[in-house]
């Protein structure tokens, strides 16, 4: 098929996936029933001025490790690739089963478990630009002397206790080597006891490197009770962290029957 033919069709095999999305169960989806949901968004940056000599940096272990039960943010990015697409593109819109009948994609792709990601419901999903309120945050640290952004990311999530919350990982800054980075290390987000409050807990580390040999590891270690909806700080010498939490909706799932094609 000629690359002009497999763009025409792309257009055509989104939609049948955009059903599937519509069509799947409740338990695909992270959102369930009764729990309450927030909307975060972190920045994490460097006191590049900083002078990291004069503290004495605990060094065992346990400062620098992650969580066995963390997990990374998914983005929309890691769903398809474009090769990915041409794939299917390539594939017809319709199969035969066993007894000769035709199965739309829609069906076929259903069957195989496959499954895009909503952005309005699914939970750890890395949120768009245009979803973002620390842009013009981020910029001005970026301009201002003595600062460097290394990590920033918004996303939903469901709020537990402490005992069942999931940490997410973190690695940001420059990369050196397949996979140490200057910042890395997880945070934690969970209601306090009275479940009046968003508590943050961030257990990470800044690297220094010498070429791409770690020569320091610098725990950040870090916990704040915040109020919903206001803009929080948490000081440290290495790396400062800003972050904003405010409750969110989980809006019902859409049904295919609603939609016009």
């Amino acid at each position: 098929m000629s690359h002009a033919l497999k763009l025409l069709r792309l257009p055509v095999i989104a939609m049948a996936l955009l059903a599937v999305v519509l069509m799947a169960s409740p338990s695909a989806s992270f959102a369930q029933s009764g729990e309450r949901w927030y909307q975060v968004e972190v920045t994490l940056f460097l006191h590049e001025t900083g002078n990291f000599d004069e503290e004495n940096w605990p060094q065992e272990e346990a400062y620098f490790t992650v969580p066995e039960n963390a997990l990374a943010l998914s983005s929309m990015l890691d769903v398809l690739t474009l090769a990915d697409w041409e794939q299917l593109a390539d594939a017809p819109l319709a199969l035969a089963n066993s007894e000769g009948a035709e199965v739309p994609v829609q069906q076929r792709a259903a069957d195989e478990a496959f499954r895009l990601p909503d952005l309005s419901r699914d939970a750890f999903l890395q949120l768009p630009a245009e979803q973002h309120d620390f842009r013009q945050t981020n910029q001005a640290l970026e301009r201002a002397s003595g600062y460097r952004v290394l990590y920033h990311a918004a996303w939903r999530q469901p709020m537990t206790q402490a005992s069942r919350a999931t940490p997410i990982i973190i690695n940001g800054g420059r990369q050196f080597g397949e996979t140490a980075h200057e910042l890395q290390g997880s945070l934690r987000l969970f209601f306090n006891r009275n479940e009046t409050r968003v508590v943050l807990e961030s257990a990470l580390w800044f690297n220094q490197f010498a070429g791409e040999n770690i020569t320091r590891r610098i725990p950040v270690q870090s916990s704040r009770d915040m109020r919903s909806n206001e803009f929080h700080y948490l000081d440290h010498p290495a790396v400062g962290i800003l972050v904003q939490v405010f409750p969110y909706e989980v809006p019902p799932a859409v049904s295919l029957a609603n939609l016009q094609f």
